[in-house]
């Protein structure tokens, strides 16, 4: 392992890190050498963390999340491959109305970590009373469909990123450019599921 690498390694700690993971472990599609340097980060700080020593060394990094839209080559990653394993999601807020009947629930601003699934992301909505159909079904997590997936992009108010400068912005998803931030959380404002 070259320097730079064992640097991060002694840095973060070694229990952390595996060297030569197969990558074809990580992916749908089966595919993929090993990486030089393999992470799983399970949440923000982690990410950060591992992305600020990486870009201030200058070492190639590769951030994913379920691996359900990579393909990956035999030959592998020659730097560090990071796992994004971050699943916290809260309720930020809720917009209504108070009648004599209780607080009825219309909307709610919802936080999702990029690493959370889509799977997982729908079963929260669904215990929290909200509107869940749109997401049903959609393969990943929520930091890699931001990019790509139009509902998911109109659901969404604001994207927590990490900037090329290792900036953290919140930013509208209509703003996202692939490979260039690295996505850490979503808001979404969700309405209330019909009875």
């Amino acid at each position: 392992m070259d320097t730079k690498l064992k640097l991060i390694v002694s840095s973060l700690g070694q229990n952390l890190f595996k060297t030569d993971e197969l990558l074809s472990d990580h992916t749908v599609l089966k595919l993929g050498g090993p990486a030089k340097l393999f992470f799983v980060a399970t949440n923000q700080r982690e990410i950060i963390k591992v992305i600020d020593y990486c870009r201030q060394l200058k070492i190639p990094f590769l951030l994913f999340g379920t691996g359900s839209k990579m393909a990956i080559a035999d030959r592998g990653f020659e730097g560090l491959v990071i796992k994004n394993r971050s699943q916290d999601m809260k309720v930020v807020s809720i917009k209504g109305k108070v009648s004599k009947f209780g607080i009825g629930v219309e909307e709610a601003l919802v936080e999702a970590d990029s690493g959370v699934t889509i799977g997982n992301f729908v079963e929260f909505l669904i215990k929290q009373g909200l509107k869940s159909e749109s997401f049903v079904g959609l393969p990943g997590s929520i930091g890699g469909n931001l990019f790509i997936n139009a509902l998911l992009q109109q659901a969404a108010e604001k994207v927590r990123i990490l900037t090329p400068s290792s900036k953290i912005e919140n930013i509208s998803p209509k703003n996202l450019k692939l490979g260039r931030e690295v996505i850490l959380s979503a808001t979404f404002k969700i309405k209330a599921a019909s009875d």
